[in-house]
């Protein structure tokens, strides 16, 4: 019998996937050329008989692997997603959304003498665990790995610190007390207390669920 997966994987050499991927390929492929031979070969054929009919199948090799390569990185792509940004900008939406109302409250006129900690930090503090809650559910409920589901529910302070490093790094902003004091101050009620409250919330789905036992 012909080496069907030395056969395969010398045609898709130019698929541009990673080693796994290219070995589900050949495995899949050079299955179903074995099975297309063996029937041909019950049917009677001779071996080159049913190897030339087997690689009838399949004509086009280059066609072949794009068509591969196009259907494994779409696949790829819709998991990322459902694993990764979809939740991660859920969690991120949710984060925003609540500090973004809290903030109108703030500015109401029989609000405006309390301080922003008060009004607006704090219980953006209290909140918060549950945007990461829902952040890192949806990433496991997608199937995710560990550090998917982490990022996910972290989302929206790696979303800040990136946007606050590139703004401070252009200087569109420009801190006007450079006092290490206040730096410290923003960095722990900008991300570090903030990243805490999301590492409450996403901690209980950083677990593997456990596969459920049939009674």
């Amino acid at each position: 019998m012909p080496d069907w997966s030395a056969f395969v994987r010398e045609r898709l050499q130019s698929l541009n996937l990673a080693p796994k991927e290219v070995e589900e390929v050949v495995t899949e492929l050079a299955g179903q050329f074995e099975d297309i031979y063996e029937e041909q070969i019950s049917r009677g054929l001779s071996e080159s008989e049913a190897e030339r009919a087997a690689l009838n199948e399949v004509v086009r090799w280059r066609r072949l692997a794009r068509n591969i390569q196009r259907v494994k990185q779409e696949g790829t792509m819709n998991a990322r997603t459902k694993h990764l940004w979809l939740p991660g900008l859920v969690s991120l939406a949710a984060a925003m959304g609540l500090l973004m109302i809290l903030i109108a409250i703030s500015l109401q006129p029989r609000f405006l003498g309390r301080s922003p900690l008060q009004m607006v930090i704090l219980p953006w503090l209290v909140l918060l665990p549950f945007c990461g809650a829902a952040g890192a559910y949806l990433s496991r409920r997608g199937g995710a790995a560990l550090w998917a589901r982490l990022v996910a529910g972290l989302f929206p302070t790696i979303v800040l610190f990136i946007m606050g490093a590139i703004l401070i790094v252009t200087r569109l902003v420009v801190v006007s007390r450079p006092q290490w004091w206040y730096g410290s101050l923003a960095v722990v009620l900008g991300i570090v207390l903030p990243s805490a409250a999301l590492l409450l919330g996403a901690a209980p789905f950083l677990k593997t669920a456990k596969p459920k036992v049939a009674a």
